[in-house]
């Protein structure tokens, strides 16, 4: 039993799509600001985890983009500011997601009312229509 438990924690090894957001493997927040996205916690470092397959990132497939980050924040105060700008512009655009889908969900409760009156009128309508006819 163990066994099982701890393949179903362990990141997926051939699965490169999106990991829901819920899933069991996801365990640790990837920022103190964005508690919701979750990576694997172990054998790895949070940010050794590609965010949305949790599949572990190696170095040599990132090492250009390294370089170029380096160069873009050659400090650390720089490198931590620039990643608190990116934990909030994704949580706004969490936000804004979550605001959007409220919306759409609003929307179509209110056509589903309005489709039940509809319904709730034709039925009358067809109620009176078929008392009217003489048998």
């Amino acid at each position: 039993m163990a066994k099982t438990e701890a393949s179903l924690l362990s990141p997926p090894s051939e699965f490169t799509s999106a990991v829901p957001l819920d899933s069991p493997i996801r365990t640790t927040p990837i920022h103190p600001d964005l508690p919701e996205i979750q990576v694997p916690g172990e054998p790895l470092p949070v940010y050794s985890y590609h965010p949305i397959t949790c599949q572990p990132i190696e170095d040599q497939d990132i090492s250009s983009e390294l370089e170029q980050l380096r160069h873009e924040f050659p400090t650390k105060e720089a490198a931590l500011r620039a990643q608190e700008q990116a934990a909030k512009e994704a949580k706004r655009k969490i936000e804004e997601a979550e605001k959007k889908k409220e919306q759409v969900q609003r929307a179509i409760d209110k056509k589903n009312k309005e489709r039940d009156t509809e319904m709730k009128v034709l039925s009358k309508y067809q109620e009176v229509k078929a008392s009217d006819i003489p048998s």
